[in-house]
């Protein structure tokens, strides 16, 4: 296997051999800021620093896996101490092979879990397990990388697995970056997997053999201007997302955003609240990346928007989380957040509390008030367990089945209701008059009922916001 370190020499000779004297030149200028930096470079250096291709180089040496992979899963556990998790590795194990799964082709060949006493050892397993770990791929020669399903592991951690295992080692953030570049399609969500990328690429070069030989000023000027870049074009697209919110405001529809844990079966809760037959849910994680908007239903007739949203998961940096904060602000700022959560996992307790944390972290990044406040959670997949779950204070669906459907949507229709100031009046008003036309134009009516003792007259059973009520008043009272 090639060594990491001539690897990366190599891709330095390719990519700053014809300009290194003048770059080694140039370096030793550097007393003063960036701006002063990037004024004094010539225009070829210029060109080479920031060009698309070198940075392409560089994602391409840190990122880029040319091929499938049939991989060993090794989930490492601290068995006590204040770093033990509440999840079970079991349920971690079942979660870094669903990661697997999700990726085309990709294969999981064998799976072990590792006790540890502390995740700082350098080469983060004991002789014993580095000697069962050898013996796994020994008795399986068609494994092809190691798949350690822990966050972002250090370079040398990886470097000296790599040299005893003689196969690549990849950690949880680059094959959910794998995963969230598969499944960005809009514009939107490739610039924000984008931005997700140049931070793993930017930590690690700055601990690589370029940071160390050149000037960190030169490549961190070059990180430095592509992040504005990307910044910049997310800034633009949000800008529109605020645009699209205020029209919605301004037709007064009722907004549900719908959150929870990767894999919830958010989706599937939306398609089936609004019956949307285009809604294809899929059992894979990070299936949405994108905001999406369905308009249902509720039972008094009154329109409502349900917006999906990426799902949450556990153990990755916070910068990939805040790649996403323009994506699920749009959620954060909705009528009622519905927590869909999975009332079939055993780590249950374990991701409710991972997801109420990141809508408190995302509320302190957007500026929202009062998050928390406006959470409704409901079990998701009751029909998985039967009776083995108990919580008198969530009520229990299932999207497969349909099962507490109907309850799930008098309870958002009383919670929106509250929270939207709207409320439902009955109007005596004339029979076919501009009254009742007005009232199906700016409010939800919910039934017409003849006056008895006057023909010429209803009963409209309305549902509308206390503005539109005083304009009611204005026009024809």
């Amino acid at each position: 296997m090639i060594n990491n370190e001539y690897m990366l020499e190599m891709l330095l000779i390719r990519i700053w051999g014809p300009m290194r004297r003048q770059i080694c030149i140039k370096s030793k200028q550097i007393h003063s800021s960036i701006k002063l930096y990037k004024e004094d470079l010539s225009e070829d250096i210029k060109e080479l620093l920031f060009s698309e291709l070198q940075y392409n180089k560089l994602t391409d040496h840190y990122f880029h896996i040319k091929q499938a992979q049939k991989c060993l899963i090794i989930q490492p556990f601290v068995k006590w101490g204040p770093k033990k998790l509440s999840i079970s590795p079991k349920e971690q194990l079942s979660e870094a092979v669903a990661l697997i799964n999700t990726l085309p082709a990709w294969v999981v060949k064998n799976t072990v879990t590792i006790p540890l006493d502390t995740l700082d050892r350098k080469a983060l397993f004991k002789s014993g397990s580095m000697d069962r770990i050898q013996d796994i791929i020994q008795e399986s020669p068609d494994i092809t990388a190691i798949f350690i399903n822990s966050g972002a592991l250090k370079k040398s951690t990886v470097q000296i697995l790599q040299e005893n295992f003689k196969r690549p080692v990849l950690d949880r953030y680059k094959i959910v970056m794998q995963i969230l570049k598969a499944h960005a399609t809009s514009k939107h969500a490739k610039l924000q997997v984008a931005l997700a990328e140049l931070y793993y690429v930017q930590r690690k070069s700055e601990q690589d053999l370029m940071f160390k030989t050149y000037s960190s000023e030169i490549l961190r000027l070059m990180f430095q201007q592509r992040e504005q870049k990307i910044k910049d074009q997310i800034k633009i697209l949000r800008n529109q997302r605020i645009l699209l919110r205020s029209k919605r405001q301004k037709m007064k529809y009722p907004v549900v955003a719908v959150v929870g844990y990767t894999n919830a079966g958010k989706t599937a809760i939306i398609k089936a609240l609004t019956g949307e037959q285009g809604l294809t849910p899929r059992n894979q994680l990070f299936a949405t990346l994108d905001v999406t908007v369905h308009e249902g239903l509720l039972p008094s007739g009154l329109s409502v928007l349900y917006i999906d949203t990426v799902g949450f998961i556990s153990d990755i940096p916070t910068n990939l989380i805040e790649c996403f904060v323009a994506t699920l602000e749009d959620a954060l700022l909705a009528d009622v957040i519905l927590h869909v959560e999975d009332v079939s996992s055993s780590s249950f307790d374990y991701k409710r509390k991972h997801v109420l944390e990141i809508l408190l972290k995302l509320e302190k990044e957007t500026g929202a008030q009062n998050v928390l406040n406006k959470v409704i959670s409901i079990g998701n997949k009751c029909d998985i367990i039967g009776e083995e779950f108990k919580d008198d204070n969530l009520l229990q669906v299932s999207a497969k089945k349909g099962f507490g459907l109907k309850q799930l949507k008098q309870q958002l229709e009383e919670f929106i209701l509250h929270t939207t100031g709207r409320q439902k009046i009955t109007i005596k008003i004339p029979n076919g008059g501009d009254e009742i036309r007005w009232l199906y134009k700016n409010s939800t009516v919910v039934e017409e009922i003849p006056d008895q003792d006057d023909m010429q007259f209803i009963f409209a059973k309305v549902i509308i916001t206390q503005a539109n009520l005083q304009k009611f008043k204005h026009h024809f009272i």
